[in-house]
């Protein structure tokens, strides 16, 4: 199977290839082909869509272990994770809508225990958001998935709660310094005896409250993708949070702004009664997937699963 060639109709209509079964995994992964684009092996005439071939190629090999992550040396293209993050949350709009649904529903139940067990959420919140990049995974790489899939962080549990927990503690420990500023501006009116904070006091707010927020901001970016290479089994904790950091780092930008989008568009979502969030937030995990994809090399590997 590994020593057959395909072609390939492109979007245009033009003839490409030959390619390998991974070549052509790689084109679905990155968004030049879909699940529905015709190929036939080189040297015969009959057409298949190309998730089918895929499928049987799958079915045919015995199942590998995935291969550690590799940083990319090509940089993020923000505008081609948009566009294939779109294609994937359309082309699968039910299975992501109703896991998008699911992992907002539990976070709520679990946020309402909070009220109760305080920090509640955060104990469900990491193999669940490591569950759903699972099946966004499977979807991209395989086109298939079941909705089960997104329940298969709990699997690895333990890693997946502790990346969670220190994406949260490296955030907190980011904000330190600017919470300092702040705490200084607002102690300054007393110690003069101000009735009212002076141009010092206000300036070391505003300065303590940016810094915060450009701490916090470069936290997550320099953390974000360590739950992806847990939940994807491509690298162990302190791998994870290394290779994560390299990627983020040399596409720094790229990532600050896709992550700005997202979240403005998060919050525009978030507006009519919360109901936007159904589809902002698997478009979101859609995205970021593809954007994933393009950050880290790729190996054949079959789909997660429960067995």
């Amino acid at each position: 199977m590994e020593d057959k060639q395909y072609e390939m109709i492109g979007g245009d209509g033009e003839l490409y290839g030959p390619f390998t079964i991974q070549q052509l995994q790689d084109n679905l992964s990155h968004g030049r082909a879909n699940a529905q684009t015709k190929i036939r092996e080189t040297g015969t005439e009959a057409w298949q869509p190309l998730g089918q071939v895929l499928n049987d190629s799958e079915q045919g090999q015995v199942r590998q272990p995935l291969g550690a992550a590799v940083p990319s040396d090509q940089p993020l293209d923000v505008s081609l994770a948009l566009s294939s993050g779109w294609a994937l949350f359309k082309q699968h709009l039910g299975i992501m809508v109703g896991a998008g649904a699911i992992y907002l529903a539990i976070l709520f139940a679990a946020g309402m225990v909070g009220a109760v067990i305080p920090f509640a959420q955060i104990f469900v919140q990491g193999p669940l958001t490591g569950g759903i990049i699972i099946l966004t995974l499977n979807l991209s790489r395989y086109n298939q998935a079941d909705i089960s899939d997104m329940f298969l962080g709990f699997k690895n549990y333990g890693w997946l709660l502790l990346i969670a927990l220190i994406q949260v503690a490296v955030v907190i420990a980011a904000m330190i310094p600017g919470v300092i500023v702040m705490i200084v501006g607002g102690v300054i009116p007393a110690m003069t005896g101000a009735s009212e904070p002076g141009v010092a006091s206000i300036a070391l707010l505003i300065v303590g409250f940016l810094l915060i927020l450009i701490l916090a901001t470069i936290a997550v970016i320099f953390t974000y993708f360590a739950m992806y290479l847990i939940a994807d089994k491509r690298a162990e904790l302190g791998d994870a949070l290394a290779v994560g950091y390299q990627a983020a780092k040399m596409n720094f930008w790229s990532v600050l702004g896709l992550l700005i989008l997202l979240g403005f568009i998060g919050m525009v979502s978030a507006i009519p009664c919360l109901l936007g969030l159904f589809f902002a937030i698997p478009w979101s995990f859609a995205v970021m997937v593809k954007a994933y994809e393009q950050l880290f090399s790729l190996s054949t590997v079959a789909p997660q699963s429960e067995e």
